[in-house]
């Protein structure tokens, strides 16, 4: 599982331009696509729409807070220099407009994948709207990221001088260690469901060395839940655990000075921990599986089908256990 981040991107709040992008995206999707179904075309052509209206709005928000953050002296100063991105214009026009033929691109390209890859004929609009939320929030988040990145180089903004923000900061660009490790947790997400699929006998090896998967089905999604939700437990509470105790014994992170009852109750032992969060935790997987299939009309599912909703999934549940636990090692007296 993903480390614990001590420094991140964006050095400013992106929550509203996030909403802002969503909240215009979701209106178009309304305005075009009340009371019809949505094929393949609509889709594509959503998506191209979606992925230049989000650039244009996000670069120019952006801007307009980076002018007023470095205005306010409130941007790091050690801030990550990326020859590759100093590369790209300078121009906020320029910039926007190939941040919007990029996106314009990559995201009907995106769209089209999982339209086919899931066997979608159409979605109604109920569906497509969950849709859009999901990958608008994570489209937004990304083109945010790179945005400010690319704006607080110092081919735009210089040296910085006189901000008075010293906390170091996340090179946002991917790195191929980014990519390793995403490998690496995708290969274990998949070795551990392999490995649970030869226990309940879901995974069958033939007698030519032939794997047989079995799908997961929507009736049997309860079963699944209880073994995912087991797996991500054990997988993060007590790594993510120990890194933050390790953090808060070395001064790392500081303490809070007050405690919070509805946090400081949780056990101290991070295997304890673990045991706690883990009933809760495979409710709440058993519950999302079963939605999600519902939601979408999926029956059953191949492995590799399942595979990628579970990992999008488990990376959102990472996203949200991480500062839960780093709350609880943060109360006072905690380790």
């Amino acid at each position: 599982m993903s480390k614990v981040k001590e420094t991140r991107l964006p050095y400013l709040n992106n929550t509203s331009v996030i909403l802002i992008t969503m909240v215009i995206n979701l209106g178009i999707l309304l305005i075009t696509g009340w009371g019809r179904s949505f094929d393949l075309m609509f889709i594509l052509i959503d998506g191209v729409i979606s992925g230049v209206v989000t650039a244009l709005i996000d670069v120019f928000l952006v801007r307009h807070y980076v002018d007023i953050a470095q205005k306010n002296r409130t941007l790091p100063t050690n801030l990550p220099v990326n020859r590759f991105m100093m590369k790209l214009p300078k121009n906020i026009y320029l910039f926007a407009a190939l941040c919007a033929l990029f996106f314009g691109l990559l995201t009907p390209l995106f769209n089209g994948i999982v339209f086919k890859y899931y066997d979608f004929d159409t979605l109604s609009l109920a569906q497509m709207l969950v849709l859009k939320v999901i990958y608008s929030y994570y489209l937004s988040a990304k083109i945010v990221e790179l945005v400010i990145f690319r704006l607080v180089q110092p081919d735009l903004t210089g040296q910085l001088p006189d901000q008075t923000i010293t906390t170091p900061t996340k090179h946002s660009a991917p790195r191929v260690t980014y990519f390793q490790q995403l490998f690496n947790n995708w290969m274990t997400d998949f070795g551990l469901n392999m490995f649970r699929g030869l226990i309940i006998g879901t995974t069958i090896v033939t007698d030519d060395n032939f794997v047989l998967i079995a799908p997961t089905l929507l009736r049997s999604v309860d079963t699944t839940g209880f073994i995912s939700g087991v797996i991500v437990t054990f997988m993060t509470v007590p790594s993510v655990s120990q890194e933050i105790i390790f953090s808060v014994d070395s001064g790392k992170t500081k303490p809070l000075t007050e405690s919070n009852p509805y946090v400081a109750w949780l056990p101290k032992n991070r295997w304890l921990l673990t045991v706690v969060l883990c009933l809760p935790i495979i409710v709440l997987t058993t519950i999302v599986y079963y939605v999600v299939m519902s939601f979408f009309g999926f029956e059953s599912l191949n492995f590799f089908q399942f595979f990628f909703i579970r990992i999008a999934y488990t990376t959102m549940l990472v996203k949200a256990l991480v500062p839960l636990i780093m709350f609880r090692y943060m109360q006072p007296h905690a380790v």
